[in-house]
Protein backbone atom coordinates (compact mmCIF):
# COMPACT_ATOMS: atom_id res chain seq x y z
CA UNK A 1 0.00 0.00 0.00
CA UNK A 2 1.25 3.41 -0.53
CA UNK A 3 -0.42 6.18 1.76
CA UNK A 4 0.52 9.82 1.03
CA UNK A 5 0.89 11.75 4.07
CA UNK A 6 0.88 15.80 4.89
CA UNK A 7 1.44 16.61 8.45
CA UNK A 8 1.13 20.37 9.21
CA UNK A 9 1.94 21.99 12.62
CA UNK A 10 0.91 25.38 13.14
CA UNK A 11 2.69 27.28 16.86
CA UNK A 12 1.66 31.12 17.50
CA UNK A 13 3.71 33.24 19.83
CA UNK A 14 2.43 35.87 21.92
CA UNK A 15 5.81 37.79 22.11
CA UNK A 16 9.08 38.16 19.87
CA UNK A 17 10.89 34.16 21.04
CA UNK A 18 14.67 35.57 21.16
CA UNK A 19 15.79 32.31 20.15
CA UNK A 20 14.55 28.63 19.56
CA UNK A 21 15.91 25.29 19.17
CA UNK A 22 13.39 22.61 18.12
CA UNK A 23 14.35 18.69 17.73
CA UNK A 24 12.15 17.15 14.83
CA UNK A 25 11.61 13.54 14.91
CA UNK A 26 9.80 13.43 11.76
CA UNK A 27 11.10 10.88 9.53
CA UNK A 28 9.27 7.21 8.80
CA UNK A 29 11.15 4.90 10.27
CA UNK A 30 13.35 2.74 7.97
CA UNK A 31 12.64 -0.71 7.87
CA UNK A 32 11.25 -3.64 6.34
CA UNK A 33 7.73 -3.08 6.94
CA UNK A 34 7.72 0.54 5.31
CA UNK A 35 9.95 1.99 2.28
CA UNK A 36 9.97 6.04 2.12
CA UNK A 37 9.16 6.69 -1.40
CA UNK A 38 9.57 10.62 -0.84
CA UNK A 39 9.74 12.73 2.24
CA UNK A 40 10.33 16.36 3.24
CA UNK A 41 10.14 18.85 6.21
CA UNK A 42 9.88 22.55 6.07
CA UNK A 43 9.13 25.25 7.94
CA UNK A 44 8.26 29.01 7.87
CA UNK A 45 10.58 29.87 9.87
CA UNK A 46 14.30 28.92 10.92
CA UNK A 47 16.95 27.24 9.52
CA UNK A 48 16.13 22.99 9.21
CA UNK A 49 19.46 21.32 9.70
CA UNK A 50 20.50 17.78 9.56
CA UNK A 51 21.10 16.48 13.02
CA UNK A 52 22.23 12.80 13.55
CA UNK A 53 20.51 9.22 13.55
CA UNK A 54 19.98 8.49 17.17
CA UNK A 55 20.14 4.89 18.97
CA UNK A 56 16.72 3.99 18.30
CA UNK A 57 17.34 4.60 13.94
CA UNK A 58 15.53 8.19 14.36
CA UNK A 59 16.57 10.39 11.67
CA UNK A 60 16.50 14.00 13.68
CA UNK A 61 16.55 17.45 12.19
CA UNK A 62 16.86 20.64 14.28
CA UNK A 63 15.53 24.03 13.33
CA UNK A 64 17.08 27.42 14.82
CA UNK A 65 15.57 30.49 14.86
CA UNK A 66 16.26 34.05 16.12
CA UNK A 67 13.72 36.57 16.83
CA UNK A 68 10.94 34.60 16.08
CA UNK A 69 7.95 36.55 15.76
CA UNK A 70 4.43 35.42 14.81
CA UNK A 71 3.64 32.15 13.89
CA UNK A 72 5.54 28.93 12.69
CA UNK A 73 4.53 26.21 10.14
CA UNK A 74 6.09 23.24 10.20
CA UNK A 75 5.33 20.66 7.45
CA UNK A 76 6.74 16.90 7.28
CA UNK A 77 5.12 15.51 4.05
CA UNK A 78 5.70 12.66 1.72
CA UNK A 79 4.45 9.16 0.46
CA UNK A 80 5.72 5.28 2.20
CA UNK A 81 4.65 2.42 0.94
CA UNK A 82 3.89 -0.46 3.43
CA UNK A 83 3.65 -4.01 3.91
CA UNK A 84 1.88 -5.93 6.17
CA UNK A 85 4.40 -8.66 8.35
CA UNK A 86 1.43 -9.64 10.79
CA UNK A 87 2.52 -7.23 13.50
CA UNK A 88 6.18 -8.18 13.65
CA UNK A 89 8.98 -5.67 12.97
CA UNK A 90 12.12 -6.47 11.14
CA UNK A 91 14.99 -4.74 9.71
CA UNK A 92 14.87 -1.57 12.52
CA UNK A 93 17.75 0.71 12.43
CA UNK A 94 18.51 0.43 16.08
CA UNK A 95 21.44 -0.10 18.63
CA UNK A 96 19.16 -0.29 22.04
CA UNK A 97 19.09 -3.46 24.08
CA UNK A 98 15.03 -4.03 24.34
CA UNK A 99 15.49 -4.71 27.92
CA UNK A 100 15.48 -0.51 28.74
CA UNK A 101 12.36 -0.69 28.17
CA UNK A 102 11.62 -2.24 31.59
CA UNK A 103 11.64 1.45 32.44
CA UNK A 104 8.23 2.95 33.62
CA UNK A 105 7.44 6.84 33.77
CA UNK A 106 5.44 8.86 35.66
CA UNK A 107 2.76 8.21 32.65
CA UNK A 108 2.99 4.13 32.92
CA UNK A 109 3.94 3.34 35.95
CA UNK A 110 1.87 0.57 36.92
CA UNK A 111 -0.54 1.08 39.76
CA UNK A 112 -3.51 -0.40 41.86
CA UNK A 113 -5.97 -0.49 38.84
CA UNK A 114 -2.47 -1.66 36.67
CA UNK A 115 -2.27 -4.53 38.59
CA UNK A 116 -6.36 -5.61 39.13
CA UNK A 117 -6.64 -5.67 35.51
CA UNK A 118 -2.87 -7.64 35.44
CA UNK A 119 -4.70 -10.57 37.47
CA UNK A 120 -7.37 -11.05 34.31
CA UNK A 121 -5.39 -12.81 32.05
CA UNK A 122 -5.68 -16.68 31.30
CA UNK A 123 -3.88 -17.48 28.38
CA UNK A 124 -0.01 -16.72 30.15
CA UNK A 125 1.14 -20.82 28.97
CA UNK A 126 0.64 -19.59 25.42
CA UNK A 127 3.16 -17.01 24.94
CA UNK A 128 1.56 -15.45 21.47
CA UNK A 129 -2.08 -15.80 22.79
CA UNK A 130 -1.10 -13.69 26.40
CA UNK A 131 0.02 -10.93 24.73
CA UNK A 132 -3.07 -10.80 22.41
CA UNK A 133 -5.34 -10.98 25.60
CA UNK A 134 -3.30 -8.29 27.09
CA UNK A 135 -4.26 -5.96 24.06
CA UNK A 136 -7.93 -6.88 24.55
CA UNK A 137 -7.94 -6.19 27.81
CA UNK A 138 -6.97 -2.68 27.83
CA UNK A 139 -9.48 -2.67 24.30
CA UNK A 140 -12.22 -3.15 26.97
CA UNK A 141 -10.61 -1.19 29.37
CA UNK A 142 -11.99 2.25 28.61
CA UNK A 143 -14.23 3.97 26.15
CA UNK A 144 -12.25 5.98 23.17
CA UNK A 145 -13.69 9.84 23.93
CA UNK A 146 -12.17 12.38 22.32
CA UNK A 147 -10.89 15.22 24.87
CA UNK A 148 -11.17 13.05 27.45
CA UNK A 149 -7.90 13.46 29.05
CA UNK A 150 -4.62 15.33 28.51
CA UNK A 151 -0.89 15.15 27.86
CA UNK A 152 -0.72 14.26 31.58
CA UNK A 153 -3.12 11.65 32.57
CA UNK A 154 -1.52 8.47 33.42
CA UNK A 155 -2.49 4.90 32.36
CA UNK A 156 -3.71 4.68 36.09
CA UNK A 157 -5.78 7.79 35.84
CA UNK A 158 -7.00 6.87 32.29
CA UNK A 159 -8.51 3.22 33.83
CA UNK A 160 -9.44 4.86 36.82
CA UNK A 161 -11.53 7.40 34.48
CA UNK A 162 -12.89 4.42 32.16
CA UNK A 163 -12.31 6.76 29.12
CA UNK A 164 -9.24 8.28 26.91
CA UNK A 165 -8.01 8.49 23.36
CA UNK A 166 -4.81 6.12 21.74
CA UNK A 167 -2.46 7.80 23.58
CA UNK A 168 -3.84 6.30 26.89
CA UNK A 169 -4.77 2.84 25.55
CA UNK A 170 -0.94 2.97 24.33
CA UNK A 171 -0.09 4.01 28.11
CA UNK A 172 -2.41 1.60 29.72
CA UNK A 173 -0.88 -1.53 27.37
CA UNK A 174 2.55 -0.18 27.91
CA UNK A 175 2.26 -0.05 31.93
CA UNK A 176 0.58 -3.83 31.98
CA UNK A 177 3.40 -5.50 29.64
CA UNK A 178 5.66 -3.61 32.11
CA UNK A 179 4.17 -5.03 35.17
CA UNK A 180 5.17 -8.63 33.92
CA UNK A 181 8.53 -7.93 33.49
CA UNK A 182 8.04 -7.58 29.65
CA UNK A 183 9.67 -4.50 27.29
CA UNK A 184 7.15 -2.38 25.75
CA UNK A 185 7.47 1.05 23.95
CA UNK A 186 5.21 3.91 22.84
CA UNK A 187 4.65 4.35 18.71
CA UNK A 188 3.79 7.45 17.26
CA UNK A 189 2.90 7.43 13.78
CA UNK A 190 -0.49 7.33 11.63
CA UNK A 191 -2.74 5.15 10.73
CA UNK A 192 -5.41 4.84 7.35
CA UNK A 193 -9.12 4.56 8.74
CA UNK A 194 -12.16 3.86 6.62
CA UNK A 195 -14.79 6.12 7.07
CA UNK A 196 -12.06 9.23 8.63
CA UNK A 197 -11.21 10.69 5.90
CA UNK A 198 -11.43 14.54 7.34
CA UNK A 199 -10.81 14.16 10.78
CA UNK A 200 -7.15 12.69 10.98
CA UNK A 201 -4.83 12.85 13.92
CA UNK A 202 -1.47 11.26 15.00
CA UNK A 203 -2.14 7.74 16.20
CA UNK A 204 -0.12 5.35 18.92
CA UNK A 205 0.15 2.08 19.36
CA UNK A 206 2.42 -0.12 21.48
CA UNK A 207 5.37 -2.24 20.71
CA UNK A 208 5.97 -5.31 22.77
CA UNK A 209 9.50 -7.73 22.74
CA UNK A 210 8.14 -11.40 22.41
CA UNK A 211 11.55 -13.00 22.61
CA UNK A 212 10.46 -15.60 19.95
CA UNK A 213 9.66 -12.92 17.19
CA UNK A 214 11.53 -9.78 18.43
CA UNK A 215 9.51 -6.77 18.22
CA UNK A 216 5.60 -7.01 17.92
CA UNK A 217 2.61 -3.98 16.90
CA UNK A 218 -0.19 -4.02 18.86
CA UNK A 219 -3.00 -1.51 18.66
CA UNK A 220 -4.97 -1.63 22.09
CA UNK A 221 -7.15 1.38 20.77
CA UNK A 222 -8.18 -1.09 17.90
CA UNK A 223 -7.81 -4.50 18.95
CA UNK A 224 -5.44 -5.52 16.53
CA UNK A 225 -1.91 -6.03 15.46
CA UNK A 226 -0.41 -3.48 13.07
CA UNK A 227 -0.82 -3.95 9.33
CA UNK A 228 0.03 -2.09 6.03
CA UNK A 229 -2.63 0.30 7.11
CA UNK A 230 0.28 1.98 10.20
CA UNK A 231 3.23 3.91 9.48
CA UNK A 232 5.48 4.19 12.01
CA UNK A 233 7.55 7.69 12.79
CA UNK A 234 9.40 6.99 16.03
CA UNK A 235 9.08 5.28 19.40
CA UNK A 236 10.04 5.96 22.84
CA UNK A 237 8.62 5.50 26.89
CA UNK A 238 5.49 6.97 26.41
CA UNK A 239 3.83 9.91 24.71
CA UNK A 240 6.25 12.83 26.63
CA UNK A 241 9.31 10.75 25.15
CA UNK A 242 8.33 9.97 21.52
CA UNK A 243 7.07 13.52 21.05
CA UNK A 244 8.10 14.44 17.17
CA UNK A 245 8.88 17.86 18.20
CA UNK A 246 10.77 19.11 21.17
CA UNK A 247 11.83 22.65 21.94
CA UNK A 248 13.70 24.68 24.11
CA UNK A 249 13.26 28.66 23.92
CA UNK A 250 15.63 31.22 25.43
CA UNK A 251 14.56 34.16 27.86
CA UNK A 252 10.35 34.19 26.45
CA UNK A 253 8.03 35.13 28.36
CA UNK A 254 5.12 35.00 26.11
CA UNK A 255 3.03 32.27 25.64
CA UNK A 256 1.99 30.03 22.62
CA UNK A 257 -0.51 28.68 20.66
CA UNK A 258 -0.41 24.74 19.01
CA UNK A 259 -2.61 23.89 16.63
CA UNK A 260 -2.34 20.71 13.28
CA UNK A 261 -3.75 19.27 10.56
CA UNK A 262 -3.09 15.87 9.13
CA UNK A 263 -4.27 14.71 5.59
CA UNK A 264 -3.85 10.66 4.88
CA UNK A 265 -4.55 9.44 1.42
CA UNK A 266 -3.87 5.91 -0.42
CA UNK A 267 -2.06 6.71 -3.75
CA UNK A 268 -2.05 4.75 -6.74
Amino acid sequence: MIIKISHYTSYTFTNIVPRLVQSLKLYPSVCKNQKIIDWKILSNKGSIVDSHIDSLGHKILNIYSQNLQGNQIIISEGKVETKNLCGTLSGLREKVNPFCFLRSTSLTKPGKKIIELSKKTTQKQNEIKFFYELNSLVFNAIKFKSGSTDNQTSAEEALKKGEGVCQDFAHILISLARAFKVPARYINGYLIEEHNYDNYSTHAWVEIFIESLGWVGFDPSHNICINEKYIRVNCGYDFIDASPIKGVKLNYLGSEKLTYKVDINVSQ
